[in-house]
């Protein structure tokens, strides 16, 4: 059955990602495994990926750029510039989220004004941290009272871990497992999850409590830990809000990388619908996939229609602003 005969192009997704023309390609292609259709469709920003959203009922995808391989301040403005261009060329089709250089604070905060302002971007996607620092410091305030200011979401998602991180998960098996183990199946996203907590207990959500985070991923793992992290962090220290109060306030969730209904099943027991979008993390999952999952989540009977297209888009379009 074909994404044309189950549903409309209404969907919005959250975390789909590009590969700039203004990036070093063979850079790319040299740091990663994936195969050249994959790499191909990140370069794709225009009619081929275009046809394959219509492939798959998608009727808007916010782009963002591919974890960790813009260079330099210099490199992240042009690669917002061709997000830019590729939105402007379809307008009813892509929006964005600004690529920034968090090793900076300062010049992430500048270059998020800039596309904020001068771009019309949606929000921030960035790496879970740059180079092996995390962005809990007072260092980080200018950027995170920028996000404020805004009133406008940071997406959160996992990256490569450095080469120290990546050691932790070396073991006597293949290094697939190890790759596996440390990123894809299991490690960033826990290390992502991590990061949360280390924004909380610095005592980030205090100082902005307005913030607005998305979780890839159901989540991160968090949705699963969240009774359990509530109980242990209530000695974290003088923090005006229990981890779960935050939770519920400051986050917001999107089912990108779905594979199966359990982890929105998790999810629905603790956490708000209207706070739940839709994302594929293509194209490292296809189109194809998101079909799929959605006819899951149909045959489960475990959201009502109306409670579906809250997810599919209904959600987004409040969040985002989008028409």
């Amino acid at each position: 059955m074909t994404s044309s005969e189950t549903q409309p192009l209404r969907i919005i997704a959250l975390e789909e990602h590009c590969l700039s023309a203004s990036v070093d390609q063979s850079l790319y292609r040299n740091k990663t495994s994936f195969p050249p259709p994959v790499i191909e469709s990140l370069c794709d920003v225009g009619e081929g990926r275009i046809k394959s959203m219509d492939a798959g009922g998608i009727k808007l995808q916010v782009l963002s750029h591919t974890a960790g391989y813009a260079e330099d301040v210099l490199s992240y403005q042009a690669v917002n510039n061709d997000m830019a261009e590729a939105v402007a060329k379809n307008p009813t089709r892509f929006a964005a989220f600004a690529h920034l250089p968090m090793a900076d604070p300062l010049k992430a905060a500048d270059e998020l004004r800039r596309c904020i302002n001068e771009l019309g971007f949606k929000g921030a996607l960035v790496d879970n941290h740059a180079g092996g620092r995390y962005y809990e410091g007072p260092e980080y305030n200018s950027f995170w009272a920028t996000l404020e200011e805004f009133d406008i979401p940071f997406y959160l998602r996992p990256t490569m871990l450095t080469s120290t991180m990546a050691d932790w998960y070396q073991g006597s098996y293949s290094p697939q497992a190890s790759m596996g183990m440390s990123h894809f199946a299991f490690g960033w996203h826990f290390d992502t999850a991590t990061h949360i907590l280390r924004l909380y207990a610095a005592g980030v959500f205090d100082r902005f409590p307005k913030l607005k985070i998305i979780l890839g991923h159901f989540g991160e793992s968090l949705p699963f830990f969240l009774e359990h992290i509530q109980w242990f962090s209530a000695n974290w220290g003088p923090i005006s809000r229990s981890f779960q109060q935050v939770y519920a306030e400051n986050f917001w969730f999107t089912t990108s990388s779905l594979k199966g209904v359990a982890p929105l099943a998790c999810m629905l027991q603790n956490t708000k619908l209207g706070r739940i979008m839709f994302g594929i993390d293509y194209p490292f999952l296809k189109m194809q996939d998101g079909v799929e999952w959605i006819e899951k989540m149909r045959a489960s009977r475990l959201l009502k229609k109306e409670e579906l297209e809250m997810i599919l888009y209904r959600n987004a379009e409040l969040f985002l602003n989008i028409k």
